[in-house]
């Protein structure tokens, strides 16, 4: 049955773009940035458009506030935030932090995302280290999988490659007993918050992991080519940048930065800023984006989606479909094993009626946000064509 009845964060459909008879429920793919943010990102094109009227502020004063705002989402200080361009590079800034002994193992989860999998190789391929794969369980208890590959690996854990979400499965993870299991390991514990920062409420400080990458253009309704990096403290002072800039180094803002040979790094996470990270589109729109998701709450989001789930299933089961709900679901993404139920055609079938989810093989995923009401729940199923 569905977790709420009655979600107290009303549908928000008015505040972005989206036309009559579009069900659209693709959030986990990309989402419809909200119109205030469009709005926003057009207005700052033309910041660019005249830059003589720019001040040195334009590169600073949006920084600070994406920052911060950024930090509110996942329990963090704006300290602990540095400004990327996508999931994959914080998780490169990672690989060029984390100590990875030859020897050593990188253990990560069958059919982790590509953003946080392919670096892991080639880190433990430079530094003579192995990756250990924990396999898809059986009974899908994907938190005791990754704890039992840690803890039997034949060789000494140097990293964790983890998240909260299994992001193919549609499992929920316990990631503060893999933070524990890792810790215990005297293992690093890097993070993929690309699936859910946005979409549940998180408070860093209870995991704790070194590093926790997540883009914007999925759950925090922001533009693509935004994203964020947590890096805790223990990095904050030593870290190893990919870049080197004015703008994440002291006196970057002064009209005479170019005196000093080798200004030290900005405080706390800043030495991780990408180079040109004042983009005066992206920046205004993300800031609207997440001033709006604060506003609404992470938990009153949570609670609509959580809802708005608990009826993809309850639909699915009604209409008798054959589909298990997993053990341990993710309450914001509904990731339905079709069998061979599905038709060759179905994705375009779907799309012809205004419906949009993404189909990967035999499995359906159905990913709403607040934009979504039950309207396109239904819309969903009434156009769903089944095999016999």
């Amino acid at each position: 049955m569905t977790l709420f009845t009655n979600p107290a964060l009303p549908c928000q459909r008015d505040m972005f773009a989206l036309p009559d008879g579009v069900a659209y429920l693709d959030a986990a793919y990309l989402s419809p940035i909200p119109i205030v943010a469009a709005e926003a990102g057009m207005a700052a094109a033309w910041v660019k458009a005249r830059p003589w009227e720019m001040t040195i502020g334009a590169f600073y004063d949006e920084v600070e506030e994406a920052r911060r705002l950024a930090a509110a989402m996942i329990g963090a200080d704006a300290d602990d935030i540095a400004l990327t361009a996508a999931t994959s590079y914080g998780m490169s800034i990672a690989a060029a932090n984390v100590p990875v002994p030859a020897g050593s193992a990188i253990i990560m989860m069958e059919n982790e995302h590509t953003s946080h999998r392919y670096v892991w190789y080639e880190l433990a391929e430079k530094n003579g280290a192995h990756v250990v794969v924990a396999p898809k369980p059986e009974d899908n208890d994907w938190t005791a999988a990754l704890i039992h590959a840690i803890k039997t690996s034949p060789h000494p854990v140097a990293v964790v490659a983890g998240s909260l979400v299994h992001w193919f499965e549609g499992v929920l993870l316990d990631l503060e007993a893999i933070a524990d299991a890792s810790r215990e390991a005297g293992a690093c514990l890097v993070v993929d918050g690309t699936q859910w920062v946005g979409a549940l409420p998180f408070d860093v400080r209870r995991v704790r992991p070194d590093f926790l990458a997540f883009a914007t253009y999925k759950f925090l309704l922001g533009p693509y080519r935004q994203a964020f990096l947590y890096a805790d403290r223990r990095w904050h002072d030593a870290g190893v940048t990919l870049e080197h800039h004015s703008w994440n180094r002291i006196g970057g803002e002064k009209p005479d930065f170019y005196l000093v040979n080798k200004p030290g790094f900005m405080a706390g996470a800043r030495r991780f800023d990408m180079g040109q990270r004042s983009d005066f589109a992206t920046l205004p729109a993300t800031i609207a984006s997440l001033k709006l998701l604060q506003g609404w709450g992470l938990s009153a989001v949570a609670e609509r989606l959580a809802w708005l789930n608990g009826l993809i299933w309850d639909m699915a089961e009604t209409r008798g479909l054959i589909v298990a709900r997993p053990k341990q679901p993710i309450p914001h993404i509904a990731i339905l094993e079709m069998g061979e139920s599905l038709g060759s055609d179905a994705g375009n079938r779907l799309k012809a009626a205004g419906v949009h989810v993404t189909l990967r093989g035999t499995k359906m995923r159905v990913s709403p946000h607040v934009y979504n009401d039950e309207a396109d729940i239904r819309q969903l199923f009434d156009n769903l064509e089944l095999r016999a």
